[in-house]
């Protein structure tokens, strides 16, 4: 069993960093692995590798030492709280540290306590972890209640907008529905998105809206001619 586990590892390490995947040589800073830990949470779940450096090589750590430093971040940097497992492995006497995170749809946003009492949530994109902003945490606070949908000039702008062309951002939007109205763009989108009509796609810098089905449409877009 613990032949075919550290084969597993190695074959992970080779395929290198990515969505459920990250290395760090050793930790140097609990709050700065915490962000690490609340993107996983925020995101997909996924795996952190300690004693391993950015480019797959094995440097070893002293595995107690290291996860003190998690449970430190956890506990005092994480709000909230999340459950982590853990693993070490043996490597030519060098030792692995891994500590599991699952996704916790339901606590999210899971935030990160930075200097200041400033709380910011993280989410995982390709093989970065990068802030989730406003528009993703307001999003997922929001799949926690009930959603009124209603179908006014807005929403009918949005729908149009989208007939000619892929997808839209919320900058997009606000500027689309203008100074007096913009402020209702990023309330919108998280609507349509909740409620399965949009499909959302989080890039490194921003995130943008599609039609997750054109038949998706409401039927008053569908009677209005193109724009």
């Amino acid at each position: 069993m613990e032949g075919r586990a550290l084969l597993s590892l190695l074959s992970r390490i080779a395929e290198g960093e990515g969505l459920h995947l990250d290395f760090k040589q050793r930790i140097e800073s609990a709050r700065k692995i915490a962000r690490t830990l609340s993107a996983f949470a925020n995101t997909a779940g996924g795996s952190l590798l300690i004693g391993v450096k950015d480019n797959g090589r094995i440097a070893g750590i002293d595995p107690e030492q290291e996860f003190y430093m998690v449970e430190l971040a956890v506990q005092r940097y994480l709000s909230p709280p999340i459950p982590f497992e853990s693993l070490v492995y043996n490597c030519e006497d060098k030792y692995v540290l891994e500590i599991q995170v699952v996704a916790h749809p339901d606590k999210r946003p899971v935030y990160v306590l930075e200097e200041g009492g400033i709380r910011r949530a993280y989410v995982r994109v390709g093989d970065k972890t990068r802030l989730a902003g406003r528009l993703l945490e307001r999003l997922w606070l929001a799949a926690q209640r009930p959603q009124r949908i209603l179908f006014r000039q807005a929403e009918a702008q949005l729908f149009s907008y989208l007939q000619n062309h892929p997808f839209i951002e919320a900058a997009t939007f606000r500027q689309l529905l203008g100074p007096k109205e913009g402020w209702k763009a990023e309330r919108i989108l998280i609507k349509y998105t909740l409620i399965g009509v949009l499909r959302l796609e989080i890039l490194p810098d921003t995130e943008r809206f599609y039609l997750a089905d054109p038949t998706s449409l409401p039927p008053q877009v569908l009677r209005q001619p193109p724009r």
